[in-house]
């Protein structure tokens, strides 16, 4: 009888010790969200590297999963078609022309201030700003015909007479010392000097140029209905950028080689020296609203400028390209 009465009270004290220990929470789950960037792998999408590799977005509820675009990758048309729900756009013009087309898909936040974009010429030939290149051959891309080449054309009188086709080789504008070159602030100037010409460059967003780049899209659906998630990937992103601008930048890099075997060390470190020192991602309303910073002043601007080039209808109203809402 003692025995068993033994056993009753050890069951009944083993019970009250399992009732009192605290619940242990279950581990929240992760909402998954694929971002597809608007390129291969490279310094230009560092920050979103950078927060997938130090948990940044884990921190905030997110599984971020980061697909790298390429050629013939087209994140407008996937967008807007529903295929995806996050993707990066590269410059204002495809989420204006987005919302032109009555697209469901809106800006969110945009890292880069500063349009990479530059005109690079050779070294001692006269040409102290972006004036001076008025009658000379300028190599484009013929993307740049309806984009920023119609700017070039009534901002400094250049004219169609100038240009030169841009095959993406830079071998014509190296035999060439009275030419301009297009090209991205953090690649083409690096080949040129590799090439043995280190350039003069010119960026078009320190002549004028408003357009934002590196934007983060989502799509409208996501937006009503889960605004916690598009909060929780801006703010993330937006430690992600800061650390990876500020702090030491090798994880993210760790990911960036690993998703791009073209990419190199070399090119990775001049592509972040050039972002921080023209003020790519941290500049204007960025330093005093945070990174990702967007007003409906520079908006307007833009599709003014660009509306009177006849390179965006002009009865777009802008706002039907971004919000504001989670940069507050």
């Amino acid at each position: 009888m003692k025995q068993l009465f033994l056993s009753f009270l050890f069951a009944a004290l083993a019970f009250t010790a399992q009732a009192a220990e605290p619940h242990k929470a279950q581990p929240k789950k992760l909402r998954a969200i694929t971002f597809y960037t608007d390129w291969k792998a490279q310094a230009e999408h560092g920050g979103f590297y950078q927060a997938v590799a130090l948990g940044l977005y884990e921190k905030h509820g997110l599984k971020v999963t980061i697909r790298a675009g390429g050629p013939q990758s087209d994140n407008t048309r996937l967008l807007a078609a529903g295929a995806i729900e996050t993707g990066m756009l590269s410059n204002s013009f495809q989420a204006l022309n987005l919302a032109a087309k009555g697209a469901n898909v809106k800006v969110v936040m945009a890292p880069f201030q500063k349009d990479p974009q530059v005109l690079m010429v050779h070294p001692g030939t006269g040409v102290k700003s972006l004036a001076d290149l008025k009658g000379r051959p300028i190599y484009v891309a013929d993307a740049a015909l309806g984009s920023y080449w119609p700017w070039l054309k009534r901002k400094f009188g250049f004219t169609d007479a100038q240009m030169r086709k841009y095959a993406y080789s830079l071998l014509p504008w190296l035999r060439n010392s009275r030419a301009a070159q297009e090209g991205y602030l953090s690649s083409e100037p690096l080949t040129a000097a590799k090439a043995g010409v280190k350039p003069q460059v010119f960026l078009l967003a320190d002549a004028g140029w408003t357009g934002y780049a590196a934007m983060v899209a989502f799509r409208g659906e996501v937006i009503a209905k889960e605004p916690e998630v598009v909060r929780a990937f801006v703010e993330a992103t937006r430690e992600g950028w800061e650390s990876y601008l500020t702090g030491d930048p090798t994880p993210g890099n760790r990911l960036i080689l690993k998703d791009n075997p073209e990419m190199t060390p070399e090119l990775l470190a001049y592509a972040r020296g050039k972002m921080i020192e023209y003020g790519v991602v941290i500049s204007g309303d960025a330093k005093r609203q945070g990174i990702g910073a967007m007003t409906p002043a520079r908006w307007a601007a833009f599709h003014k400028d660009m509306s009177s080039l006849k390179l965006i209808p002009a009865g777009l109203d802008p706002k039907k390209a971004y919000t504001l809402e989670f940069l507050k």
